[in-house]
């Protein structure tokens, strides 16, 4: 191959990543401006793309308080924990 049609492969592998890319960021912000609108992110996921949101950005809730796999709730418990009562 040339160096034209290895430049042109690239660019296309570039694009295709950028797109994919792109496209989920779309996807999170969407689904999180409708978490926010119907205040849902106490109860279950509304539909399929929040659900998928909330896997992606291991935010959840589990029982009555939301949970996170990014860090605690500032009082000292770490993901999943339930602090003391």
């Amino acid at each position: 191959m040339g160096s034209v049609e290895v430049t042109v492969a690239m660019v296309i592998v570039f694009a295709f990543a950028l797109g994919m890319a792109i496209g989920v960021v779309l996807v999170v912000s969407f689904a999180s401006r409708r978490e926010d609108k119907l205040n849902s992110l106490w109860g279950e996921a509304p539909d399929p793309a929040c659900g998928g949101v909330r896997r992606l950005v291991s935010a959840g809730v589990r029982g009555g308080l939301p949970v996170s796999g990014l860090h605690g709730h500032g009082d000292g418990t770490g993901p999943g924990q339930e602090p003391e009562r």
